[in-house]
């Protein structure tokens, strides 16, 4: 998957899709339950949802690379905050 086939819309739909192709499935590790009290005691209250949890799932499983889990999650949170781009 390149950047440019990845849509500025529909990102819910296209993660969700993308993983359910590649049978991924969100798994909290150790990893993750280390970062969630990290994030805890620093006062910060930011939790994933499930969309967010697929792309780090996506990343996990090298369906795709570092660069796309980015590209993935800016987009998702521009739509999700309804921030178009120019």
């Amino acid at each position: 998957m390149t950047i440019p086939e990845i849509p500025t819309i529909g990102l819910r739909k296209f993660i969700a899709d993308l993983a359910k192709r590649h049978g991924v499935v969100y798994v909290r590790d150790d990893t993750s339950a280390l970062a969630a009290v990290i994030t805890r005691l620093s006062d910060d209250d930011l939790t994933p949802d499930e969309t967010e949890k697929l792309v780090i799932a996506l990343g996990r499983a090298n369906i795709i690379d570092d660069s796309t889990v980015v590209t993935l999650l800016g987009r998702y949170f521009d739509e999700t905050r309804d921030i178009r781009p120019v």
